[in-house]
């Protein structure tokens, strides 16, 4: 084939044109706004917060709050005016420099006082004759004037010595309340005073307001600045960005904290420049802050609530802190009282004052700390990173497959979110996280996909041509690992289970074949399925025997749990087949199921023309004889020690001997699997008194042990161990045994 052929070849392979055409498809959502993929790339954006951590603000901003000590010390919320010139004036005085309100006061204060005293004066005029007590009723409405608390706070501003910015609110929806339109001359006070026009941003790019909610007039006129204390969430709920600048009425407004800094530093103006897609640009003196195109402000977060420097109004009004705690700093005035409180969820915490929001806008814009997402660039940055992350996928794909290339997706996965955090540690940046990792994911998926389905049919035609010959857990096998297509296995510990029917022998010779074959399938079907529903494998029939092994060839951590499980459910399933035989008039089989955990060697076993899937070792052996004690015990399921050390959390059992089978010389303890942990509470007390008489028996107290085997049985009548023990005890009794005798009970055969 001719080279260009080649290259033609290759920009045209399935894997090219799937990437290309999943990277325009997710250019395609990332322009439409996914609701759900915006809402994940939020999140992904918060977290970058969370693994920066704290970072100690500049303390030159504060917040004093109206908290809940305040409230319970000097009267619930809202307070009358008086009380709030009074809060002012001890701000004021602990050194504030700039003082702002995160609040309005946009109603008449009630007035009790002043209402209480022109009320005595009303009845003294009602009580005397006229005429009479002119003097006293002049000094009742003296005093009634001096006790007007919107006065007072009104005079209280105008007596200050610093700077106060009012708080201001605006309204945006028009099908809801909107107040009056203000007069033209607070509107005048209250907007950006410089403001470039390069183009004018049509109706909608701005935030838009269509009324304002602003201070009664006695207090509105006692100040020279105010500013709106608007705060918008995100479609989530949580605060990212916080506008600073507003359009009412043809006319810019700025923020509460935006005015505030153009009053803490006259000479640093504040200058807006508007163009057709929105805000061009925001000037605080020769600082220029990024906004998006609506004048908002993506905030860069310092930590969680109450990083800055805050304090408790009660205790600046009653001189408890100290008197320059407040000393040349920047301070707003919030309520973060329980149930008014002004809660606003942000990356780090749902409870964010949101007084606080203010303290830091002003750190970002003073200190610069800012971060970016610009939106008339931002669009580019982050279509580099989709169509580069796919473009270095789609290079890499060409040269590593499999494992390797799993690898690779994960590093470079792994390596974009690094880049993400180190952009906004570094710059401030805020490149997109979701699109460009869930192009990459459904590039590698899409091309795994592709590939597993062209692979599966070329299995498909080996499993087809070797499972005639082969069991099918060696096909699988031989897929996966091709290189274990050799005879001989690996080291592992399993746990092995051997279940055989009783007396099988002896049926098959009173019973016709064509009789028994049937019920003997029926019964292998059943038993087999309970294997496979625990996710054994059935290793082999042995005539009538089932040999199934749990941990293999896939590994199982509780396979040893897996195969108490599967014994215990096989006895279920009997006895529901028993009852079947008895009403068809069939002979009635019964089992016994021996199991054992330990190391044994599994892997293709065989020849070289023919091998097949199975365990060999001395567990495997142990196993099968443990099935055989089940006669001698007269029991269903034996287990050894390491399998009832690994089990016995979640079954019920107990200790049947401790045993030296033929051809060993190490005893094993024995027991019997009875029920599943959640029946334990049944066999409590005749397991305590079975248990008593073991440790008798073995500490050659054979009396007391007698004793327990028979108050076992009044809880189990009949119970095989504890009769088989009951015969023990009153041998050694009647014939007491040797200095050398031990409980172990040495099998002679196999």
């Amino acid at each position: 084939m001719k080279p260009k052929c080649k290259i033609l070849q290759t920009f045209l392979s399935w894997e090219v044109v799937f990437v290309f055409c999943s990277t325009l498809l997710l250019t395609a959502l990332y322009f439409l706004v996914v609701p759900f993929l915006e809402f994940v790339e939020l999140k992904a954006w918060d977290l970058h917060f969370r693994q920066r951590g704290t970072v100690e603000p500049s303390g030159d901003f504060a917040f004093v709050a109206v908290d809940e000590e305040s409230v319970n010390r000097d009267g619930r919320w809202p307070w009358p005016r008086r009380q709030m010139a009074r809060l002012i004036e001890a701000v004021q005085d602990h050194g504030a420099k700039v003082i702002g309100l995160d609040m309005g006061f946009f109603e008449p204060d009630l007035k009790l006082r002043r209402n209480a005293v022109l009320d005595v004066r009303s009845r003294i005029e009602k009580g005397m004759p006229p005429g009479a007590g002119k003097e006293l009723v002049r000094w009742l409405e003296t005093i009634a004037q001096e006790e007007d608390d919107d006065l007072i706070l009104s005079d209280t501003l105008q007596r200050l010595k610093v700077p106060l910015v009012l708080g201001h609110f605006f309204y945006f929806d028009k099908d809801q309340f909107v107040p009056e339109p203000p007069p033209t001359e607070l509107l005048e006070k209250a907007q950006v005073p410089i403001v470039r026009t390069m183009g004018s941003p049509r109706v909608g790019r701005l935030n838009e307001a269509v009324g304002l909610e602003a201070n009664i007039p006695v207090i509105e006129q006692s100040s020279r600045y105010m500013g709106s204390f608007n705060v918008f969430s995100d479609p989530d709920g949580t605060v990212r960005w916080m506008p600073l600048i507003f359009r009412f009425q043809d006319r810019i407004f700025p923020s509460l904290a935006m005015q505030m800094l153009a009053v803490a530093f006259p000479n640093s103006p504040l200058m807006v420049t508007l163009d057709t897609p929105g805000v061009r640009n925001i000037r605080l003196g020769s600082v220029s802050i990024p906004t998006s195109n609506k004048g908002e402000l993506l905030l860069n977060y310092y930590g969680p609530a109450y990083t800055f420097p805050h304090f408790s109004a009660t205790t600046l009004m009653h001189h408890e802190s100290p008197p320059d705690c407040l000393k040349d700093r920047i301070v707003v005035i919030g309520n973060t009282t329980l149930g008014l409180y002004d809660m606003r969820p942000t990356p780090f915490s749902m409870t964010f004052p949101g007084v606080e929001l203010h303290c830091t806008v002003m750190e970002n814009i003073a200190r610069q700390h800012f971060l970016q997402r610009i939106e008339r660039n931002m669009p580019l940055v982050d279509l580099a990173a989709i169509f580069g992350l796919a473009g270095v996928f789609l290079l890499m794909q060409f040269f590593i497959r499999g494992l390797p290339l799993a690898g690779v997706v994960l590093f470079l996965f792994g390596g974009y979110i690094l880049l993400t955090h180190w952009l906004f540690l570094q710059g401030g940046l805020w490149l997109n996280h979701v699109y460009p990792t869930m192009n990459l994911a459904v590039a590698y998926l899409g091309t795994s996909v592709h590939r597993y389905l062209k692979e599966e049919k070329e299995k498909r035609m080996i499993r087809n041509t070797f499972s005639l010959y082969v069991h099918g857990s060696v096909v699988e096998e031989m897929l996966a690992n091709p290189e274990r297509l050799r005879l001989g296995g690996e080291k592992k510990e399993l746990t092995v289970m051997f279940s055989d029917i009783r007396g099988f022998t002896t049926l098959s010779e009173q019973r016709p074949a064509e009789e028994l074959v049937p019920q003997l399938n029926e019964y292998l079907t059943r038993m087999t399925q309970v294997v496979f529903d625990h996710h054994g494998t059935l290793d082999k029939y042995i005539g009538d025997a089932v040999m199934a092994i749990f941990g293999a060839p896939l590994p199982q951590k509780d396979h040893p749990h897996r195969a108490c499980a599967t014994a215990l459910d096989m006895i279920r399933v009997l006895k529901g087949l028993q009852q079947g035989w008895k009403e068809r008039g069939l002979p009635v089989l019964e089992i016994g199921v021996g199991i054992n955990t330990g190391l044994m060697m599994v892997g293709n076993m065989g020849s070289e023309r023919r091998f097949d899937y199975t365990v060999l070792g001395d567990n495997v052996n142990l196993a099968s004889r443990l099935e055989g004690l089940t006669k001698m015990y007269g029991v269903t399921i034996v287990v050894n020690e390491s399998t009832w050390e690994a089990a016995q959390d979640r079954f019920v059992g107990r200790v049947l001997d401790v045993v030296r089978v033929k051809g060993k010389q190490k005893p094993v303890t024995i027991h019997q699997l009875m029920d599943n942990g959640e029946n334990a509470a049944a066999h409590r007390e005749p397991l305590r008194l079975y248990g008593d008489g073991i440790r008798f028996y073995q500490e050659m107290r054979w009396e007391e042990a007698l004793r327990r085997f028979l108050e076992v049985e009044k809880f189990w009548p009949g119970d095989p161990p504890s009769r088989l023990y009951q015969g023990r005890c009153r041998h050694l009794l009647e014939r007491k045994p040797s200095e050398e005798w031990s409980f172990v009970t040495t099998l002679d055969h196999k």
